[in-house]
């Protein structure tokens, strides 16, 4: 649930594998990134235990006070299982240092692996003020991710030296600033932590019912929420134009470890249509590369959403497919209609098309 777009292709998933009548979403959730770099490096904790939190200004996500947070995630490198780690959110009514922000929400828990640490909340933390930090107070050896781009002055490190300080007070700590290398933290991270949360506006953490209209039986496309967040998807080289991916997906759920490429194959190359669909769109092949530049094999843990431009003419009925195997052939994907884009999840290497049936 890292965007709206992702919360439609969960569902839409689960629908068209059971054809439910109906399906659910989580209406006005949006997810808190700062996070504008796919390339990560690591950082470690050294010496004292150390608060690291990232800073969201709320004023442009579009959201009714109170909201509330009900999860947040950190990318681990290397976790020390043996420590229990503070998680801290705090909301700040003015902006700027966030050494006068107040507690919003305090937890404990045990991180005990590398990947993507999501940390629930028992109760959603209430948000009223405009700017909010999420922190996790991590041990010493802890290992973290962070992107190599955005601004550094949006993610804070606090500590003191030989003990603790108090996390429901900022000013108590003995260090405490930004990490773009200016005193007293002077460390430069070129980038931000990643550090993410999932945030709801007022009254929209319950799901809605959406009712499906004949989409499944006839073209197989189901149209999305208008507000659908688009921002994570980004656009592959020129080659492959009318095709995006999630950023969000390879940023988050992989902490930048694989990248997706694709190349544009002549037409003629494409495996023959499934019965019934004809195919529309310049055939594509997309790769994932692990973190060794070495192609993926099997297929993703986790899928990436894709999401083509149709042809306007073919948007009502556009559906996405994906040819695999030896010889290639097409199967047909669940597909959600976002605007003129049709999208479906993508959890392995192939060719990848529209269709439209006749």
């Amino acid at each position: 649930m890292r965007n709206s777009l992702k919360i439609l292709m969960i569902s839409l998933v689960v629908l068209f594998a059971l054809s439910l009548s109906t399906f659910f979403v989580s209406a006005g959730q949006k997810v808190l990134s700062v996070n504008s770099g796919d390339a990560s490096t690591t950082w470690f904790i050294t010496g004292e235990q150390t608060l690291v939190m990232n800073g969201f200004d709320l004023t442009t996500q579009g959201l009714t006070f109170p909201a509330t947070i009900d999860k947040v995630s950190l990318s681990v490198d290397t976790a020390v299982a043996t420590t229990p780690v503070d998680i801290v959110i705090y909301q700040d009514a003015n902006g700027g240092s966030p050494v006068d922000a107040t507690v919003a929400g305090q937890a404990q828990a045990t991180i005990t692996q590398s990947g993507v640490f999501t940390f629930t909340f028992p109760t959603p933390v209430n948000i009223t003020q405009p700017v909010v930090w999420v922190g996790f107070y991590l041990p010493p050896n802890f290992k973290f991710l962070s992107d190599k781009a955005g601004t550094s002055v949006l993610t804070y490190w606090a500590w003191t030296p030989g003990g603790k300080f108090d996390l429901t007070k900022l000013s108590t700590a003995s260090i405490f600033g930004p990490s773009n290398g200016t005193a007293p933290v002077s460390l430069n991270l070129n980038g931000t932590a990643r550090i993410t949360a999932e945030i709801s506006s007022a009254g929209a953490g319950v799901p809605t019912i959406v009712p499906v209209t004949t989409a499944l039986a006839g073209s197989g496309q189901i149209a999305s929420d208008p507000n659908t967040d688009l921002s994570p998807l980004r656009v592959y080289p020129p080659a492959c134009d009318t095709l995006s991916w999630d950023t969000a997906d390879v940023g988050i759920s992989y902490g930048g470890s694989i990248e997706p490429r694709c190349t544009a194959i002549w037409p003629g190359y494409a495996p023959g249509a499934p019965a019934g669909y004809k195919r529309m769109q310049m055939y594509y092949d997309i790769t994932f590369y692990g973190a060794n530049g070495q192609p993926i094999s099997g297929a993703l843990s986790i899928p990436v959403t894709h999401c083509i431009q149709a042809n306007p003419a073919d948007i009502d009925r556009a559906i996405v497919g994906i040819a695999d195997g030896a010889p290639r052939s097409f199967k047909i994907l669940p597909t959600l209609r976002v605007g003129n884009m049709v999208c479906a999840e993508i959890d392995h290497s192939g060719g990848i098309s529209y269709f439209v049936p006749g």
